[in-house]
């Protein structure tokens, strides 16, 4: 999730900015409120391309095309805030959308959240969290209707794909180059001559696999998501390309494209993870207390429905925002969901949801006197640690570093795509070895000369760093101490150490023994519950 990112906030007046601008109405006329409540990121959505970016449909005309769909299912779930399509447009080549993002041209605005007449197409990508491309068939389409006459030729066709592809590139890199962080789906091709005699079709079918490979590839090497048409519009082409004579696609071949295609795949995005935003504390054996952060909507939330195990449990009015459940089953696990409900009725599409389970009699055998008890019950019904297959949870055993970096990575749900740069954690399995370069990554550990040291059980000062970093992370500011701390053996550690040492002791976390912190001491089992529990506890505060 792009914490650095805005969250707007929809206000009133977004109602009156729909897709499709409606007559006008008095002032008494009451304006139906279709926008649910959320609590996702509302981003920007900018669609780049050519005509079936822009909506031309099988008679010429323009009218809604994928872009919209998409963006009308989106605005109504409260996942954006603005949407343009104002840089799509029917003939467009690679080569037109690559010198209109070069000479920065400015257009009219065509969708809906701008607060001008006018925008820029660099400016609207700096802003957007979400790029559509669809383009390349204008490069390619007077070469293909050639060939229906005279047959394909497929050094000339061989050329032109190799241009556009050159620009294809130019231009996933342009838009990469202007916002890093904005996530770009390019469209695929699908078949545009379905009527076609059947030599011809094979031809088209092959070039088609070709083509799309290409695209993907092209596409993939930037980070942009390439998302395939041609199986979803061959589903049903008396529907979906409904006028021989056309190449465009119907209003129901666009929802189909957006519907089935594009939002599934935009709709798993993790601009919209909302896990953050409920957390659950166990209260005893039977008692949790669940919380969450207020929703938002266009006009206004009324009340949050609690739902445990998918059943409603308990309706709250707007002001509340937490919740004390009583009475569950000791030992058990459950589910908590929030949803968020406005006057309209509207319930939030996309609600915070947690699993915990309660604790109870020891869960472990070796557990039932011991000091941490409490923590250990809540690492285990959190999922934070794990016990063994003999039922023991062993808390005077040494955490391992590559445990420790398990652990923490699995309660901040970190990951990545890159991998580490350790010589020395090649034979642990793979998703191991993904924790480990999360971990890295996020820039929670370092490594020793290149390696990690995963075996070797990690010191109580490490851990404290790993902690502090990860607590940075979140906040995204470096952690100020506020006074001096009593231990008596850190003052040889450097300025980083003993600053995550003195946060954990600030925050109450640790306390340490007979004035020393013991930072070389290996971490027990026991005590990483305690800390990483009320390092949990802390960042929901």
């Amino acid at each position: 999730m792009q914490f650095s990112k805005k969250f707007r906030f929809l206000a009133a007046s977004v109602l009156a900015l729909q897709l499709t601008v409606p007559a006008l109405a008095s002032a008494e006329e009451n304006i139906v409120d279709e926008i649910a409540p959320s609590w996702v990121m509302q981003a920007d959505y900018v669609a780049l391309g050519d005509s079936l970016a822009h909506g031309m449909n099988e008679v010429g005309a323009i009218g809604l095309g994928y872009t919209d769909f998409i963006a009308q299912t989106l605005k109504k779930e409260g996942l954006i805030t603005s949407y343009s399509k104002d840089f799509a447009y029917s003939g467009y080549t690679t080569k037109n959308v690559l010198n209109d993002l070069q000479a920065d041209v400015e257009k009219p605005i065509t969708g809906f959240g701008y607060k001008s007449e006018k925008a820029s197409i660099r400016a609207s990508i700096k802003d957007a969290e979400i790029v559509t491309l669809t383009v390349g068939a204008n490069d390619l389409l007077p070469l293909l209707k050639e060939a229906t006459a005279t047959g394909i030729n497929m050094e000339t066709i061989v050329k032109a794909s190799t241009e556009t592809m050159t620009n294809y590139a130019s231009i996933l890199m342009e838009i990469k180059k202007l916002n890093p962080k904005a996530e770009i789906y390019v469209m695929g091709y699908y078949n545009s001559f379905p009527y076609y005699e059947e030599k011809l079709q094979s031809q088209f079918k092959s070039l088609l696999g070709i083509m799309n490979g290409s695209i993907k590839m092209t596409a993939e090497k930037v980070g942009a998501i390439f998302v395939p048409t041609a199986n979803i519009v061959a589903t049903n082409v008396a529907s979906y390309l409904p006028n021989p004579e056309n190449i465009h696609l119907s209003e129901a071949g666009y929802q189909a494209v957006a519907n089935e295609a594009f939002l599934p795949i935009i709709k798993n995005s993790k601009l919209w993870d909302i896990t953050s935003n409920l957390s659950v504390t166990l209260e005893g054996m039977t008692t949790a207390h669940v919380s969450w952060a207020a929703a938002t909507d266009n006009v206004g939330v009324t009340q949050y429905k609690v739902y445990v195990n998918d059943e409603l449990l308990e309706t709250v009015a707007a002001e509340e925002t937490a919740i004390t459940l009583e009475d569950f089953t000791e030992n058990t696990a459950y589910t908590v969901t929030v949803k968020a409900v406005d006057a309209a009725g509207n319930e939030s599409v996309e609600s915070p949801s947690a699993t915990f389970t309660t604790s109870g009699a020891p869960q472990f055998t070796d557990t039932e006197n011991h000091w941490a008890l409490p923590y250990i019950q809540k690492a285990s019904a959190t999922g934070i640690m794990k016990g063994y297959a003999d039922g023991s949870f062993k808390p005077e055993l040494a955490v391992s570093r590559v445990q420790a970096t398990a652990i923490l990575v699995r309660s901040l749900g970190l990951t990545t795509s890159e991998t580490a740069p350790f010589t020395d954690i090649s034979n642990y399995d793979a998703e191991t070895q993904a924790e480990i370069a999360a971990a890295y990554a996020a820039g929670l550990v370092k490594g020793t000369d290149g390696k990690f040291n995963p075996s070797q059980p990690v010191t109580r000062a490490q851990l404290a760093l790993m902690i502090n970093r990860a607590y940075d992370l979140q906040t995204k500011q470096a952690y100020v101490v506020k006074g001096e701390v009593p231990f008596t053996d850190i003052a040889s550690y450097n300025d980083e150490t003993k600053r995550a040492i003195a946060m954990l002791y600030e925050f109450g976390i640790v306390t340490g023994s007979n004035g020393k912190f013991s930072p070389a001491d290996s971490t027990k089992r026991s005590h990483a519950a305690k800390i990483l529990v009320s390092f949990g506890e802390l960042l929901q505060k």
